[in-house]
């Protein structure tokens, strides 16, 4: 028989016996004047385990051997015996000792989460290090640890929160300083200013001025916004009538939104349009894993100045899209989307119709200075519907001339700093439009941080005019200043 605190192990026999006990360490004997007969002794350590190590046994004799910590109560009566088993008490562990086992405990759980971190499990490895917390709130190395986890699962604010403990823990740590530093810089609320030149050969010149910036609500909010104005200069511009003249003009666009972060690594972005006789709206919905990151949403009369007859006729766009970004490994990289569009200008909300689908796989050649990398990219657009009309001769136009491109490009990108405060990014490629013409493009910027809240970059770029259709050479060049707070 046995228990939770005690068992106990009997022989008894049909008529007198007499019996002989000797304790030798663990090892407890059973003698007997009589022979044990046919008693099945060999199930007694797993009935008793826990209790008996082992049994030994033979014509008169039982050896009970006993588990560590065991004590054993022999009582004899004119037909056996019973052997009661118990627990030896233990001494309560010290204060001191009980501390000691907790913070072993502990440890081995931080370096638990570090292990779940680093294979990236970043998810469990909050969840433990939260506990720790609960545990021990001045655990000032399991509360940086948690900033950095908060960091990798896109919550940057309640990883600023995470940094400010660990600095009131451990002040001027320089680790956590720098770890701060970073993810202000990245999320701090700034404001952009955007001064773009472009010419598109034997067509259109643009002078591009933009303000946007973004400005923190709280509650996981923030508002960001966008102005754009266009001064736009072009010999031959087809309106809407179809009429041919010259446009020297300006228009202008403003994009509004409300960006709210949920708490498990979703993102809803709520945007307002409006431009010159246009007003619009649109919703996206992103959801991140520890590697991924898929984004839905709409659009509805959002202002269009992909063609220069939507600059000068109010164009306008609807659209349905879906992306997602897969780090695949270290190196791999993959984004891939689509999309269905339709377009318009101020009198006609339905001038042409298209799906398209984009998709990139980039691999890492050197992630050790300088960043370097080689990339496919597709840039695909496949025009379902597209409005004539004829104008007031007869002779047949297109309103808007959306045309179908295939563009397959190989890039190679490099970047790195010169130094400390001064970065260069260079891009070289072919693009080859399997509907139309192919040739070379580049692109080469130069960034420069005078101070840790004022960022200034130049850029300069070659490429084709591929979403108008006429795969005329684009030439631009642009400044940008952009100013944190």
């Amino acid at each position: 028989m046995r228990e939770d605190r005690a068992a106990r192990f009997a022989l008894h026999w049909p008529g007198p016996v007499a019996t002989e006990t000797q304790r030798d360490g663990h090892e407890l004997v059973l003698r007997f004047n009589r022979p044990l007969g046919e008693v099945a002794l060999d199930r007694v350590p797993e009935r008793l385990e826990s209790w008996v190590d082992n049994i030994l046994y033979g014509y008169d004799s039982v050896v009970l051997v006993l588990a560590s910590g065991v004590e054993a109560t022999v009582a004899t009566d004119r037909t056996g015996l019973s052997v009661a088993l118990t627990r030896a008490p233990t001494a309560a562990p010290s204060r001191e000792a009980q501390a000691a086992d907790r913070a072993a405990g502990r440890r081995l759980d931080y370096f638990r989460a570090l292990a779940l971190m680093e294979g990236g499990d970043v998810r469990p490895a909050r969840t433990l290090l939260r506990d720790l917390l609960e545990q021990d709130p001045n655990d000032a190395q399991s509360t940086a640890l948690l900033a950095q986890a908060e960091e990798r699962l896109g919550r940057w604010r309640e990883a600023i929160r995470a940094y400010d403990t660990a600095l009131e823990l451990t002040p001027d740590e320089p680790s956590l300083v720098q770890g701060k530093a970073l993810l202000l810089h990245e999320n701090a609320d700034r404001s952009r200013l955007d001064f773009d030149w472009q010419k598109v050969r034997n067509a259109d010149m643009q002078r591009i001025a933009r303000f946007s910036g973004v400005q923190e609500l709280g509650r996981s909010t923030a508002f960001t916004w966008s102005l754009e104005r266009r001064d736009v200069d072009v010999d031959a511009a087809r309106r809407e009538d179809g009429r041919l003249e010259p446009f020297h003009g300006a228009r202008s666009r403003l994009e509004a939104a409300l960006v709210h972060d949920w708490p498990e690594w979703e993102r809803s972005t709520l945007s307002l349009y409006a431009a010159p006789q246009t007003l619009g709206a649109g919703y996206t919905h992103g959801w991140r894993g520890e590697e991924t990151e898929t984004r839905a949403g709409f659009a509805w009369s959002e202002p269009s100045f992909a063609f220069l007859e939507g600059i000068v006729d109010g164009g306008r766009r609807d659209r349905l899209f879906v992306q997602h970004d897969d780090r695949l490994s270290d190196r791999w990289f993959l984004s891939l989307g689509a999309g269905y569009n339709r377009y318009g200008l101020a009198g006609d909300a339905d001038l042409a119709r298209s799906a398209t689908v984009e998709g990139s796989l980039r691999y890492t050649l050197n992630a050790a200075g300088p960043l370097t990398s080689v990339a496919y990219v597709l840039d695909a657009e496949y025009v379902a519907h597209r409005e004539e009309r004829q104008d007031g001769q007869g002779q047949p136009y297109v309103p808007l001339p959306a045309a179908t491109r295939e563009v397959h490009a190989l890039q190679l990108n490099a970047e790195d700093f010169l130094t400390d405060y001064v970065r260069y990014a260079v891009q070289v490629g072919y693009a080859y439009d399997r509907r139309g013409r192919s040739g070379p493009q580049g692109a080469i910027s130069l960034g420069w941080e005078p101070a840790d809240n004022l960022e200034l970059n130049f850029r300069a770029s070659h490429a084709r005019s591929t979403a108008r259709g006429t795969a005329s050479a684009v030439n631009s060049a642009g400044v940008t200043l952009v100013w944190r707070y």
